[in-house]
């Protein structure tokens, strides 16, 4: 809320007030009398409405240029004009203004004089496939408790006009199952998604995607669409390590409000059917993404191998699909239900994983070093699987005699973010997947700095945790002893951990073997992006 400067008639008002109370003061009060508020509205934008599907907010100040404070002052918005193809809408955050029937009314209050206030009534949006053009109008008048000094103005109505949005589509999918119907590997369960146009112009060769994470798969193999595999070298079934990406295009038009459903109600079946593999971590609540784009705006993986499929025709499946709902009149009756932003051309979807277990196991060969040297400890951490693992955490507790220098990845134990110069314990975290070794990955070489201040103890050690639901079956293994030897026959540790002694080559940067580094981050990327939509499927009705 800001002041405002009178205007100049009101400067000469009030000097020809000061010069009649000088004369006669005794009628004072009765030119008091004749001091009133002077209310009116104005618009932030002109023309104040052209609106699309997308909706427009209608942004507009209430002024008092009146001499008197004006009290009890209200907006109201009569929208008993506006075309049936306009739909109003007032924010759920500010209980300045409510929609009642064909009337919006907003309580703005005290309104001293000079003063401008702003006020955001009500957001107008056209109905898909709207008819661009004239919308009708809408009609706004402001009151106080007062008379009014200038009624003439208090009252104004400005045009609404529905403009061309183009195309509009809208995904939706629905979860695969629920926590009560967990599945994993072997099963299959299809996936109901469906494309909408909510724009006012047809949708002309759109495309299709989804996204799976790691341990889930398409059964089909469609030979008109592209899938993405992130883990060629892996061992195949049990395991599945892909395709988790595929993109279709769809060589349809869909039309202002109609739908395309990629499964059939009736029959039971759908287009995408999704299985798992042995190495599905769980029990767990797994993130997955339908989305839909224009022609010419889908986005591809890059640096990454992506083939066709060896199967029948999706664009002639899709067809076949979308015919059979036209001649039933169900095309444009394929309701969704949605919670959030209607033009958002990603929706996620989930699925429950049953219970799985990992064995994952740390090394480290032993080194050697004298008092006063700092010596390069080499470590390998491994999932064996069956089941895929999170980034793994590392906790690193140097011997003592030893201090542990900063090291990438890594923090000291009790200083969250921040590495001291020298610590008795980090922790090192590697953001990422880590999948099993069936993947043709699964393995971590990494390296921390030890500088040696005197003889080594035996009481250093590394321990590791797969970051996962799934179950440690040998937890024994999580844990290596640190070993340094010294010249003067000094040594700290015992046998290395199960398995010590086992050769460490590579960059001492944590990073996975090969490109899997590279891989994983764009995996992790792909899932945290996308915005969570439930959604729920409605047959038709009348």
């Amino acid at each position: 809320m800001r002041s405002l400067t009178a205007r100049w008639p009101r400067l000469a008002a009030g000097a020809a007030l000061l010069a009649t109370t000088a004369l006669f003061a005794p009628s004072a009060p009765a030119h008091a009398a004749d001091e009133l508020p002077d209310l009116s509205v104005s618009f932030d934008r002109d023309p104040v409405a052209e609106i699309d599907n997308s909706g427009t907010t209608i942004g507009m100040y209430v002024y008092n240029y009146g001499q008197a404070d004006a009290t009890g002052v209200t907006v109201t918005l009569d929208l008993s004009k506006l075309s049936s193809d306009v739909v109003p809408s007032v924010s759920d955050w500010d209980d300045t203004c409510k929609l009642a029937g064909k009337k919006v009314t907003c309580t703005v209050g005290r309104l001293a004089a000079g003063q401008v206030d702003t006020v955001y009534p009500l957001s107008l949006a056209s109905r898909t496939g709207a008819t661009p053009g004239d919308a009708g109008s809408v009609s706004v008048t402001i009151a106080g408790a007062q008379d009014d000094a200038n009624p003439g103005d208090d009252t104004t109505t400005f045009p609404v006009t529905i403009v061309a949005s183009g195309p509009d589509l809208v995904a939706a999918a629905d979860d695969l199952n629920d926590k009560a119907h967990p599945v994993g590997e072997g099963d299959r369960v299809p996936l109901r998604s469906g494309v909408l146009n909510e724009g006012d112009s047809p949708a002309t060769d759109f495309t299709i995607r989804v996204d799976l994470p790691t341990g889930a798969t398409f059964v089909e193999r469609y030979s008109d669409c592209t899938y993405v595999n992130y883990y060629p070298k892996n061992v195949g079934l049990p395991y599945v390590y892909g395709p988790s990406q595929v993109t279709c295009t769809v060589p349809l038009t869909l039309k202002p409000g109609e739908g395309l459903l990629l499964f059939d109600e009736e029959a039971g079946t759908s287009l995408f059917n999704i299985t798992f593999g042995r190495n599905l971590a769980g029990p767990d609540e797994n993130w997955a993404s339908f989305s839909t784009a224009l022609a010419g705006e889908a986005q591809v993986a890059k640096k990454v191998a992506s083939t066709k499929g060896s199967g029948p025709s999706f664009a002639a499946a899709a067809g076949k699909l979308h015919a059979k709902a036209v001649r039933a009149g169900l095309a444009k009756r394929a309701v969704v239900e949605r919670e959030l932003d209607e033009s958002d051309n990603y929706a996620d979807f989930h699925f429950w994983s049953k219970k799985n277990t990992l064995d994952v196991a740390v090394t480290a060969p032993p080194v050697k070093g004298a008092v006063g040297q700092t010596v390069e400890l080499g470590y390998e951490v491994v999932n064996n699987g069956p089941s895929d693992g999170g980034g793994p955490g590392v906790i690193i507790t140097a011997p003592s005699g030893t201090v542990l220098l900063p090291n990438e990845w890594c923090y000291t134990d009790g200083q969250p973010g921040n590495t001291l110069p020298e610590s008795a314990k980090l922790r090192c975290n590697f953001e990422s997947e880590f999948p099993s070794v069936a993947s043709g990955y699964g393995r971590i070489k990494a390296s921390v700095r030890v500088k040696i201040k005197s003889t080594p103890g035996t009481d250093g050690t590394i321990v590791v945790n797969g970051a996962t639901s799934s179950t440690e079956t040998k937890p024994e293994n999580n844990t290596a002893r640190i070993v340094i030897t010294t010249g003067d026959g000094g040594a700290g540790g015992g046998d290395g951990g199960s398995g010590g002694g086992l050769p460490v080559t590579g960059a001492p940067a944590a990073a996975l073997a090969g490109t899997g580094a590279a891989v994983l981050a764009i995996g992790a990327v792909l899932f945290v992006v996308f915005r969570r939509r439930r959604l729920a499927f409605q047959a038709p009705r009348d």
